[in-house]
């Protein structure tokens, strides 16, 4: 009887819970664990590489896995046995394989193309591989043109004692990893996009001496740069994402920060805000659009779970909103939504204190080509991120319908009970952060908005615990291609999942 009032328990959290669409389970190998990515697809195949093998005959190195469409692995091939890398972008080409690797500190990146026949490396590039002091902060930022044409990468190095930029360089490249064209040249950047005409779109924010917000925008190509500025005294931006850029318009979204509780943002470590934010900007007339402002509602703080707008949270749980991928819809609009994650530290038995940081809910807006909302909905969720990096990431689809999905691991207590994890900012892997005990998620959920944005969710059935990645390009026929991981004891492989 106890069992059962458990059982009833957890699907009470998980809110309404449908019955489970179809699940395919891919052929396994028991080295597809951690530090691994899908890179693709194409008619006849799916690509995963793992950036670490396991195979105790090839300790280091990385190799491509190829599935064919019955999930069978029908090619195994080891690239390289000295180098560890993680695919951090990758292209598939009718003949090639690109895939660029980036350091593990984003400071440097490696472009390799590979023969897809053979499997064999045709050539190997390293870029932004600069000699920096220690009072020299290197960034880099990449980016994919939405039909996967093309590449950018922009490599900055910002000087602490002299406060300036010291070096920045542009780089675009198609999608075998060609250089198109370099310069040297610097736009401030808090949102960018590439277009598949190869403009790079940013989008930037600043408060001068007196206060006033203004934003910077720019367009950079092989052959010109132009920039405007505007100002904003609607409220203070809390942050700044692009959504969809439609021929000289840019759709930007972001968070509002409430003022009044910046000395309570120091005090806590914890971002502070009280709602969402859209507007168009208009490059042609140089001119914003009008700003909506959509303010969280107590649903909205309901779903936030920890996040509460009457009361500061004086414990040592802290929480902050990861934007996720945008998913543009055909109407050059966007499916925006935010990961809600949360940060806890935690005194084991000798003393020591451990900071962990876990998913608990996401919040989802499907904006208009103009910046309105069409719905605004979310769902929460407990989940230990334990001893993966990227586990904030979540695998999300728009299906030709319009429906948005996403693909959930869940846990049934949310509570950290497994290693430190290191947040990073790249998509399709899971890398093993740190070893630790706990359990791998208990559930696998799809959760589906349909077209009003009506939530429902539906367990996934597997007869294996596992963590999911995927990307929302990765879609075959109306099923989310995703490779799974999981631990030492149990193989990991593809699942796909019918999202329709």
């Amino acid at each position: 009887m106890k069992k059962i009032i458990i059982v009833l328990g957890v699907l009470l959290l998980m809110g309404n819970i449908a019955t489970a669409q179809k699940v395919e389970m891919g052929e396994r190998n028991e080295f597809i664990r951690y530090e691994s990515s899908i890179l693709g697809m194409d008619e006849n195949n799916y690509y995963v590489m793992v950036g670490y093998n396991y195979d105790p005959e090839n300790k280091q190195g990385s190799t491509i896995y190829t599935y064919n469409k019955d999930l069978k692995i029908v090619d195994k091939t080891h690239l390289d046995k000295e180098m560890r890398f993680l695919a951090t972008e990758t292209f598939i080409t009718d003949s090639k394989i690109a895939v660029v690797y980036q350091s593990l500190m984003f400071e440097s990146m490696t472009c390799e193309v590979i023969d897809k026949a053979t499997k064999k490396s045709i050539s190997k590039k390293d870029y932004f591989k600069d000699n920096t002091d220690f009072h020299e902060i290197p960034t880099l930022i990449t980016c994919t043109s939405p039909d996967d044409s093309l590449f950018f990468a922009m490599k900055t190095i910002y000087d602490k004692k002299k406060d300036e930029i010291i070096k920045s360089t542009m780089i675009l490249f198609d999608n075998e990893l060609n250089e198109l064209w370099t310069k040297e040249y610097f736009v401030p950047v808090a949102a960018y996009t590439l277009t598949n005409d190869g403009e790079f779109v940013t989008a930037g924010y600043y408060q001068d001496k007196d206060g006033v917000q203004h934003m910077r925008f720019s367009i950079v190509t092989g052959d010109d740069e132009v920039e405007y500025e505007s100002s904003m005294s609607d409220f203070v931006i809390g942050d700044m994402e692009i959504a969809a850029y439609n021929n000289g318009e840019i759709l930007l979204y972001g968070l509002i920060e409430e003022p009044e509780t910046k000395k309570f943002l120091k005090k806590n470590d914890r971002e502070y805000y009280t709602g969402f934010y859209t507007f168009v900007y208009d490059t042609k007339t140089k001119t914003m659009g009008r700003v909506n402002k959509y303010l969280f509602t107590d649903d909205d703080y309901k779903i936030l779970d920890n996040v509460d707008a009457k009361s500061k949270n004086k414990s040592e749980k802290t929480s902050f909103l990861q934007p996720l991928e945008v998913l543009p819809t055909a109407d050059g609009g966007a499916v925006v939504s935010y990961n809600v994650n949360y940060k806890v530290s935690v005194r084991d038995q000798q003393g020591f204190v451990n900071t962990y940081k876990t998913t608990g809910s996401i919040l989802v807006w499907r904006l208009a080509a103009d910046g309105t909302v069409v719905w605004h909905n979310g769902f929460r969720k407990y989940m230990n991120t334990g001893m993966f990096e990227n586990s904030w990431y979540v695998p999300h689809y728009l299906t030709d319908n319009e429906e948005v999905v996403f693909i959930t691991e869940n846990s049934k207590k949310d509570k950290p009970d497994m290693g430190e994890r290191v947040q990073c900012v790249a998509k399709r892997y899971r890398k093993e952060a740190q070893q630790g005990p706990g359990k791998l998620p208990d559930v696998i959920t799809i959760v589906r908005f349909d077209k009003n944005g009506n939530v429902t969710k539906e367990v996934v059935h597997t007869d294996k615990k596992m963590l999911v990645v995927g990307d929302y390009k990765t879609v075959d026929n109306g099923k989310a291609v995703m490779l799974y991981v999981s631990n030492k004891k149990a193989p990991g492989g593809l699942i796909r999942v019918d999202i329709k």
